[in-house]
């Protein structure tokens, strides 16, 4: 069986038609896809058990690089920031910086390096090792690029022979043989008939190839044009006295086109079943599909459980292997499974720390169990982030991060970030170690500055009502304990102290060079408990996924007031706040089909707190409903109250993997509206007395880098508000204290 991605599904309907037919096959051979067909039909796999694999989510995490939300350690994820890309500078050699700016691959190997493991350490058990020990006898190709030739494998790990095979170059990274990486077979060796009659010397070879012929007219895809790069010249042909072969091609179908498998497969039925009167002209033996059941029934009832005992760690420190084998969870015997291993090991990587981990499972036959190798990659380097937004409204900014991380008994993470720009400007500093205890824990001490301006010229079609300008800084530290719970979420208890300070004008009718502003500034100490789990897919403009949060929070402190040029209120310090907060949102999206989505949003704030001096000051430091990403950098006093429920419907049309169409409405209750008098004075309305809502539409480009969106969107207050306007990057600024 050729390589040729996803057009191997062909493969299977061809194994299909031989089988129903009572055709034997006794061996098999296979390069790339043709060796995963052919080693999954060595380890007694059924041609409707192979298509249900490739066409399953699992099978889809795997190509992907992506895992699946039942094993994200939400834990242990950083906080999102407005980053386009980053690189690394390695620190393991004195006497040099290297710096490292693109990833080894396309796909990431997290899943592949794990999931490979899963599915042939079993039938590697069975067979010692040796391929001609399996449910069939078995061959794949790989190829040495550095030796320039193809590699035969018919021994050693199954699973390490078979990645090695469809590594395709710069998808996949290659699987590394004493010291020399091995890459896709199809290189060298794409149609192994040579391997089969070396191997096996059949009385019949039956060739069935899904590449070759098709590059006849150039390709706008990718991946066409680097298979037609790479791949060297093979004959795809089995001699009139060696056998028969059959020849498929699909020109429209890309090496990743999985979801084609289906379709394919039954076209490899069909054209097998065509021939099959040649075919059973050539060969006169027959075993009957029951037959042939039966033995792959005996053979699968022999593979050895998966089930795990001792683990040995390699590539890293005393430590740090004290650390990785603490996050392996065993049961009363000391044992575990291969779900506990995929449980441990998502876990593992998600402190960014560990690179890779590459796990080999080896049987122990005097204990009837597995023992667990992994070799552990470790980052000792620098990282280095950008990114920021490029906006056609007041929200250009720039955004540097720096981060170090340290694994010993303990793990550690170090950050910094500055970002700037005529929007926002701030600084923060964060630091967590997580501690070994019998509940997973962390400590996070971080300390935030910043500081936001709200400017009048937010909207291109109406004239500001609202305070002309309000500049907001904040300063505070916060000591944060951090527990996982259950598994996808996490709580948090904090403590924190801050120093904020408003300025604003309570009117907008004032010449700018009169304008002395307002100030109110704050001393506050808070404690909080939350409860937070995040799924979406996507930082800003997710469209699956679900996000819950929960936070309570006690407020203590005391305000200070300073009046400017537009009040006739007086100066004071030392009025004491005290309040009790709470904050719910519940964020999720719905797929109903590959076009359509149904995003929900509900979020509700209910407090104690009394209002502050003056209107403006009360209007500033209540909570805001801010649910796109316009929204956070304008001041629209309708939608903050210090008590709330809000929520909207977001309906999106999926154009393309990466494109969609989203069009967001949103409804803000207050519960009590926040009014002034003539003289500023605030004052509390009555319950439920207004409504406010907005509206959004988004074409969103969702970039891996970032988000690219062009939007237009309306405000009910004040009237005739209405944006449009392109966004690049992502708005996503520091903390705030009391979020």
């Amino acid at each position: 069986m050729s390589g040729g991605g996803a057009k191997g599904a062909a493969h299977i309907g061809v194994i299909k038609a031989l089988e129903e037919n009572g055709i034997p096959i006794d061996y098999v051979t296979g390069t790339s896809m043709g060796a995963i067909i052919g080693s999954l039909y060595a380890t007694g796999y059924t041609p409707d058990e192979m298509l249900t694999l490739i066409l399953s989510e699992e099978f889809g995490y795997w190509q992907t690089g992506t895992v699946e939300e039942e094993y994200s350690y939400y834990f242990s994820e950083s906080n999102p920031t407005p980053e386009f890309a980053r690189f690394s500078i390695d620190m393991t050699d004195s006497m040099q910086l290297r710096a490292s700016f693109l990833p080894q691959s396309l796909v990431n190997p997290i899943q592949m390096n794990q999931a490979f493991m899963g599915l042939y350490a079993q039938a590697t058990a069975k067979a010692g090792w040796n391929f001609d020990n399996l449910f069939v006898p078995f061959r794949s190709v790989s190829s040495d690029i550095y030796s320039k030739k193809a590699i035969i494998a018919k021994n050693g790990d199954l699973g390490d022979a078979v990645r090695a095979s469809m590594s395709f170059p710069f998808v996949f990274q290659p699987i590394w043989k004493d010291s020399v990486p091995l890459f896709d077979g199809g290189i060298y060796d794409n149609f192994p008939v040579g391997p089969m009659k070396d191997a096996f010397s059949p009385d019949f070879i039956f060739g069935s190839s899904v590449s070759g012929g098709n590059a006849a007219k150039p390709s706008e895809n990718l991946y066409s044009q680097l298979e037609t790069m790479i791949m060297q010249k093979t004959e795809y042909e089995v001699a009139e006295e060696d056998g028969m072969m059959i020849q498929f091609r699909f020109p429209t179908v890309s090496l990743l086109d999985f979801q084609k498998a289906e379709e394919l497969m039954e076209i490899g039925y069909n054209r097998t079943m065509a021939m099959m009167d040649s075919i059973k002209g050539r060969v006169t033996r027959r075993v009957s599909l029951e037959e042939v059941n039966q033995r792959r029934k005996t053979y699968k009832e022999g593979l050895p459980p998966l089930i795990f005992k001792n683990i040995y760690v390699t590539g890293v420190s005393e430590g740090q292997r004290k650390y990785i084998e603490t996050q392996l969870h065993r049961d009363i015997n000391q044992e575990f499974t291969i779900y506990d291993f995929k449980r441990a090991y998502f876990k593992m990587l998600t402190f960014s720390k560990i690179k890779e981990i590459i796990p080999h499972a080896l049987y122990n036959r005097r204990e009837g169990k597995f023992d667990l190798y992994l070799d552990v990659k470790m980052k000792d380097e620098l990282t280095i982030s950008f990114g920021g937004n490029i906006s056609s409204h007041q929200a250009n900014q720039l955004f540097l991060g720096l981060g170090y991380q340290h694994l010993g008994r303990l793990a550690s993470e170090y950050n910094t970030n500055f970002q700037v720009g005529n929007s926002f400007s701030g600084i923060m500093l964060n630091s967590r170690i997580y501690l070994q205890t019998r509940v997973p824990m962390y400590v996070n001490v971080q300390g935030v500055y910043s500081n936001k301006r709200y400017s009048e010229s937010q909207s291109l079609f109406y004239e500001d009502v609202v305070p002309a300008m309000i500049r907001q800084k904040e300063l505070f530290l916060k000591l944060k304990f951090g527990f996982p719970f259950l598994y996808q979420a996490k709580s948090e208890i904090a403590l924190g102290y801050g120093r904020l300070k408003d300025s604003y004008l309570q009117t907008n009718n004032i010449l700018f060079p009169n304008a002395r502003f307002d100030e109110s500034w704050y001393k506050l100490f808070s404690g909080s408990l939350s409860l937070d789990r995040n799924t979406l897919d996507a930082k800003q403009y997710p469209i699956a996924g679900s996000q819950y949060f929960l936070i309570a929070q006690y407020v203590t402190g005391t305000e200070n007031y300073k009046p400017g040029a537009t009040s006739q209120l007086e100066a004071f310090k030392g009025n004491t706040h005290s309040w009790l907060q709470m904050k719910g949102r519940w964020h999720k999206y719905h797929t109903f089909n590959n076009r359509f989505n149904m995003g929900y949003l509900t979020e509700v704030v209910i407090s104690s707190k009394n209002l502050m001096n003056n209107y403006t000051a009360s209007v500033i430091q209540a909570p805001a409903f801010t649910p796109t990403p316009h929204s956070q950098i304008i001041f629209n006093e309708a939608f903050r109250a210090n008590q709330y429920v809000a929520g909207g419907i977001s309906p999106i049309l999926k154009l393309s993997r990466l494109l969609h169409l989203r069009m967001d409405a949103y409804a803000f209750v207050p519960l009590y509206e926040i009014r002034k008098d003539e003289h500023f004075v605030p004052y509390y309305g009555k319950f439920i007395r207004s409504f406010e809502y907005m509206g959004e539409t988004a074409l969103v480009l969702q970039l891996p880098f970032a988000s690219i969106s062009v939007y237009a969107n309306g405000y009910s207050y004040p009237r005739k508000n209405f944006n449009i306007g392109l966004n690049i990057g992502y708005l996503i600024f520091n903390p705030k204290m009391l979020d």
